[in-house]
């Protein structure tokens, strides 16, 4: 046992008073001889000894009554693990370091201190305050889950310089998967008094699923262990209410001509209660302020603007949107990088020439692919098609194609599917349009080959909608493929508007290499997309002509085709952006193996990266981002730079956290404790680590003993 407040035991002392008093006041007995007195004797006696007793309870009674007092003034607590030579223990802490972290906190010492900066304030109080032998290690948990330290550490006062180190700047909080990380974490754990403490601003979006039932496995795990860790959920609260963000800007096309327009849609999303009136929004083209505009939003309400921007110089250039007005600003801006080319070369494969205009399986491509040629007016095409007759195809067709399109081709002779499979693999786009002449049988044995060909899936069947039934359409939901975000608008064009007749049915994909880019209402893909070496193919389930569907005549046909097709062809290239917290990685030729670059973030700080190589790949990469915007990449020695952006991940941008109730529910749930303050969790600490505090049952004998002192005084008198 020990004591929190050892000084007040002094107080005990005061039980020599009571005892002072029964001394000094004790009776001095007199004899007087009384010739009767024989007969009393017995009687006495009885009641001498009834007085005795009682006088002795009195003052055992009033030399307690201080010594309890003392006792609870001291704050007892039992030190049961501490006699078992078991003080020292093992901390996890799983820290939230995502994007709304940086948003400022409730409570904190330092005016204008982040949410992030109070966390790892209170993490060095809880580092601080662990008995001498124990150790520490830090989980971050935003984004992907990684290890702060290589191993727990007893040099707990490392812990808070290394944190120091990391901004609060990754993804949202995949809960499970942080759990995952810290039951790692926890195997390297030296001692065997262990603990688990989830700090975070609990963000609604993060956390809500979970306190509606959602299950979480890895804690499940986690509290199933011997001996069983204790879990503590630390929620620490954020006082910003309103926010503004850039929820989504989508670039019409991912690559671009000389003198191009580039469309840019943003659609700007307000998180608060309040309105806001004529926010700045700006559009910003390789560092330069071109043009501004103005925009209300409503409560809880969303506003979409249009930007346009054509460059005039072949390369990589810039394109950032940014708002102003909210005290919030990471969530502010939008990065993009566009891709000025000379001209994109595709090689259309015709496996059904028509002999009258759009009556060939590649006519409408060639059309949607290259509009400004097909129109003779001033506008420049990116694209440039070559249209070829599968009859007539020849080994140098291949040679300047960065895309390759089949249209209804019945079979791909065996010289030219061996082509065709050497420029995937090499870095090469495949895109396959069905139709009536493909042999079936044939596309399953040479072009999908079990998974290893071309063909990302087998095909089942054919399938078609009756006349009498209604025709299938694109299955309404969110799309997150590069090559159709920008048709989440409805007024990229309604996907849903096209209609289909006839389709080939799609077994399910054989491994993850293979994903779906567009479904049908009829649970059928769509568009199915491979990986392949270094290149990737993409297969439509339909006719790229009218045969089979009206797709073609629809509006969003020309920039559907021309997406793809500049998604395709730009496989080796940098994406157009990327989210914070991952690694820049570029791929380069294999002559460049062992090349130095120079890597310059938007702040202009420089670090020198070496290229490397895996397998056949040459590339190279950066640690991970930890700040948005538009960084370059410069080969040593050389002009050539690459440019890459980088976006915070919008999806907590909605600063609604969960209410501390629904958090207490989660770890009521799986036997966890609740803290919503340092104090908080720190009596939560006394009394897990050092035992639980007994002046509640001390200040509950006191008042008993001074009751019993009362009855017993009165009892004493009467007699």
């Amino acid at each position: 046992m020990t004591f929190l407040n050892i000084a007040l035991l002094a107080g005990a002392a005061a039980f020599l008073i009571p005892l002072l008093i029964h001394l000094l006041n004790k009776r001095k007995v007199v004899t007087v001889r009384w010739g009767a007195m024989h007969l009393l004797h017995e009687v006495i006696r009885q009641k001498k000894r009834k007085m005795k007793i009682e006088q002795l309870l009195l003052l055992i009674t009033r030399v307690a009554i201080p010594i309890v007092l003392a006792l609870c003034l001291a704050r007892p607590v039992l030190t049961a693990m501490r006699s078992l030579g078991m003080g020292s223990s093992s901390l996890i802490v799983m820290l939230d370091d995502s994007f709304s972290m940086r948003a400022p906190a409730e409570k904190t010492a330092v005016a204008g201190a982040s949410v992030a900066d109070t966390a790892r304030h209170d993490l060095q109080q809880m580092t601080e305050s662990l008995p001498s032998g124990s150790a520490a290690q830090v989980v971050l948990s935003g984004g992907s889950p990684r290890k702060l330290l290589d191993q727990p550490t007893t040099a707990l006062d490392l812990v808070p310089k290394k944190l120091a180190e990391v901004p609060s700047m990754s993804g949202p909080v995949s809960a499970n998967d942080a759990f995952q990380a810290a039951t790692s974490a926890l195997k390297d754990a030296p001692n065997a008094a262990r603990e688990i403490v989830v700090v975070s601003d609990f963000q609604d979006a993060d956390w809500k699923a979970i306190a509606d039932g959602a299950a979480l496995p890895a804690l499940e795990n986690l509290s199933k262990q011997e001996p069983k860790p204790q879990i503590t959920f630390y929620r620490i609260g954020s006082d910003l209410a309103e926010n503004l963000s850039i929820a989504s800007a989508d670039l019409s096309a991912l690559v671009a001509a000389e003198t191009q327009p580039i469309g840019v849609r943003v659609r700007i999303k307000n998180h608060g209660k309040r309105p806001w009136q004529d926010i700045p929004v700006h559009l910003e083209a390789d560092g330069t302020r071109l043009r501004t505009a103005r925009v209300s939003l409503a409560p809880e309400g969303e506003a979409v603007l249009s930007f346009t921007h054509a460059f005039d110089k072949v390369g990589d250039h810039s394109l950032s949107v940014r708002l102003e007005g909210d005290s919030f600003s990471d969530d502010n801006a939008f990065h993009s990088v566009v891709q000025v080319r000379n001209q994109l070369d595709v090689l259309l494969i015709d496996g059904k020439p028509g002999s009258t205009p759009l009556e060939g399986a590649a006519d409408f491509l060639e059309l949607a692919l290259t509009p400004h040629t097909a129109a003779a007016n001033s506008l420049k095409d990116l694209i440039r098609t070559r249209k070829v007759d599968l009859r007539k195809l020849r080994r140098d067709d291949y040679k300047t194609a960065e895309v390759i399109i089949l249209a209804d081709c019945q079979r791909i002779q065996g010289n030219d599917l061996g082509e065709l499979d050497k420029f995937v693999k090499a870095g090469g786009g495949l895109l396959i349009f069905a139709g009536p002449e493909i042999d079936i049988d044939y596309y399953n044995r040479e072009l999908f080959r079990k998974g290893e060909g071309l063909l990302p899936a087998a095909i089942k069947g054919m399938a078609r909608a009756e006349i009498a039934d209604s025709p299938a359409r694109v299955l309404m939901q969110r799309l997150t493929h590069p090559s159709v975000l920008y048709f989440n608008d409805a007024r990229g064009g309604r996907l849903q508007d096209a209609e289909f007749r006839s389709w080939i049915e799609f077994a399910p994909p054989p491994n993850e290499n293979t994903q779906r880019i567009l479904s049908l209402d009829r649970n059928a893909p769509l568009l199915l997309e491979k990986k392949l070496g270094q290149g990737r193919v993409i297969a439509c389930a339909t006719t790229a002509n009218a045969e089979w569907t009206n797709l073609p005549l629809q509006p969003f046909f020309v920039p559907l085709m021309q997406r793809l097709t500049t998604y395709l062809a730009t496989e080796g290239s940098a994406p157009a952006w990327q989210l914070v917290g991952s690694t820049l990685l570029v791929n380069l030729e294999k002559a460049e193996l062992g090349a130095e670059f120079t890597l310059r973030d938007p702040t202009g700080q420089s670090q020198t990266l070496k290229s490397q190589q895996e397998g056949d790949k040459v590339f190279v990469q950066s640690p991970p981002i930890t700040q948005p915007g538009i960084f370059a990449l410069q080969r040593v020695g050389t002009d050539k730079t690459t440019l890459l952006a980088f976006n915070t991940d919008n999806t907590e941008s909605d600063l609604k956290p969960l209410p501390a109730d629904q958090i207490k529910k989660i770890a009521d749930r799986h036997e966890a404790a609740f803290a919503d303050s340092l104090q908080s969790y720190q009596a939560l600490d006394r009394t897990r680590r050092h035992g639980s505090e007994l002046w509640q049952p001390l200040l509950i004998a006191l008042l008993m003993l001074l009751f019993f002192e009362v009855l017993l005084q009165q009892r004493i008198a009467r007699s």
